[in-house]
């Protein structure tokens, strides 16, 4: 069965092999904040329910919905909440409260909703 060769750490100067990323005496730990967000991220998005939502909605609006209001073609790569999960998480499967997005807009969209929080 093939393998990925193994690669340097990516702490410039080390050159401990590993999988990938950082070897252990580089390796950050994470922070409360990130272990809070990971499990929220899998909780909302880690299902196939959501997936096939997801695919469902680009498929069906390929293109950035907040560019074309700016009469401009952009290809969505991001299915966005309108209203987020973590104001009404019953809203987080309905098809009505979701938008696609470019890349750009999503994180606009992401840090203007963080600043709030």
């Amino acid at each position: 069965m093939p393998y990925k060769p193994k690669q340097y750490c990516k702490s410039p100067g080390c050159n401990q092999l590993v999988d990938s990323g950082y070897c252990e005496k580089h390796k950050q730990p994470a922070t409360q904040q990130e272990i809070d967000r990971h499990s929220h991220d899998n909780k909302v998005y880690g299902n196939t329910t959501w997936r096939r939502l997801r695919r469902i909605k680009l498929n069906a609006n390929p293109l950035c919905e907040i560019c074309l209001r700016d009469n401009k073609i952009v290809q969505a790569s991001q299915v966005d909440h309108i209203i987020p999960v973590k104001v009404q998480p019953e809203l987080k499967l309905v098809y009505e409260n979701l938008q696609s997005l470019c890349e750009t807009h999503h994180s606009q969209k992401t840090r203007e909703e963080n600043k709030h929080n």
